[in-house]
């Protein structure tokens, strides 16, 4: 599906940070068949579906998805305000757009995004894209509240197999939210997952294997489909939805 603009608080890009942008390169036009342009981006059918950079010296490869803001100050203050912190104040890249990197108060880390030439993503729900964003946490009542305080957004209990919330945003949902718990191994810390359609989660998971990837989770059924997670050689965790005949798309 072609994406035309995201709304101030709407989920709108994600990349990932790589120490091997040439391997990861290789690793997901392996295995969504994925092209790059000179802006940076991943592209599907020639539209940008995801962004890669060069990890920091020592950083972890890690996925981070943005939130659309149209005032990046203000977001940042709000993001203060709320208990999180800023790690990467308000800074422009190259003419494409104004990026931050905050944490919320659970120690996620996320970046907010204000369009200059670029937007986000320029496509969603179709295999090989992004289709959803979705939150961990160890307390869902302060995550509920800070997301709530920043972007207005709502979580709304789900009908899902295993405990669940929707983020709404505007009576919209923007992402998931769901308690870490005796599913995630010890330890983990809060966390945003970026999560990427798929026709077949089983060979998704397969090819994963084969390009030198790790399975974290196999397929295992939820209310959108068959749900795994994974991760690159680097470790950049991300997950795979086969979104049911039955969800609507």
């Amino acid at each position: 599906m072609r994406v035309r603009g995201y709304a101030p608080g709407t989920p709108c890009w994600a990349e990932v940070a790589s120490p091997d942008p040439v391997a990861a390169r290789a690793f997901y036009g392996g295995l969504f068949g994925w092209q790059f342009n000179d802006d940076g981006h991943f592209t599907l059918n020639g539209r940008a579906v995801a962004g890669l950079r060069t990890a920091a010296a020592g950083g972890p490869a890690a996925w981070l998805i943005s939130i659309a803001t149209d005032d990046p100050a203000g977001t940042a203050e709000a993001v203060r305000r709320a208990g999180g912190t800023v790690k990467v104040p308000p800074t422009s890249v190259r003419d494409l757009g104004t990026l931050s990197v905050v944490a919320d108060a659970g120690g996620a880390v996320f970046g907010t995004w204000q369009r200059s030439r670029f937007g986000g993503a320029q496509v969603s729900f179709e295999p090989g894209a992004i289709c959803w964003y979705e939150l961990a946490s160890h307390d869902l009542a302060r995550t509920g509240a800070f997301y709530g305080e920043v972007f207005g957004w709502h979580p709304v209990e789900t009908e899902n197999i295993e405990p669940y919330f929707e983020l709404h945003h505007h009576n919209d949902a923007v992402g998931g939210l769901l308690p870490i718990d005796e599913r995630f191994p010890a330890g983990l810390p809060e966390h945003w997952t970026v999560c990427f359609m798929v026709e077949d989660a089983v060979t998704a998971c397969e090819r994963v294997a084969e390009l030198g990837g790790t399975v974290a989770r196999k397929p295992m059924a939820s209310s959108a489909g068959w749900y795994a997670r994974a991760a690159d050689p680097s470790g950049a965790h991300f997950a795979l939805i086969e979104i049911s005949d039955e969800y609507g798309f």
